[in-house]
């Protein structure tokens, strides 16, 4: 009995260490890639990337992506060159703050906290 239960235990340890989705560094990549997705002006992919955004009705789903659209054609933001994640946490196994860099064609950079929470289609934005 005590090694079915001992082996139980070593298989959840094992599955919860392989799933890569719980890791740091998985928060990081899906950060840098939602706003990479700005950057190159994916809106519609940066607005998917949200928690819950596919349960939004279709014409505001839209509306969000012109917003975004219109946001980044802005003068402070159209020089937006490059995103590099440079932090992260994880809070529980469903919560992570990731830091990131954003780099401006002026030379200038600056530094946001993005807060994704972990679906069942990996980590979104909040």
């Amino acid at each position: 009995m005590k090694k079915a239960v001992i082996c139980c235990l070593l298989s959840v340890v094992f599955f919860a260490c392989s799933n890569g989705q719980y890791t740091h560094k998985a928060a990081r990549k899906a950060a840098e890639k939602y706003y990479t997705m700005l950057v190159k002006g994916n809106y519609k992919g940066f607005v998917k990337g949200y928690a819950n955004s596919e349960d939004l009705p279709e014409d505001f789903r839209s509306q969000l992506v012109d917003a975004t659209a219109q946001f980044m054609a802005r003068d402070d933001m159209r020089s937006l060159k490059s995103v590099k994640a440079i932090n992260d946490s994880l809070l529980e196994d469903s919560t992570a703050y990731v830091m990131l860099q954003l780099n401006f064609n002026d030379s200038t950079s600056e530094q946001i906290e993005l807060s994704l929470v972990l679906t069942k289609k990996g980590w979104k934005m909040k």
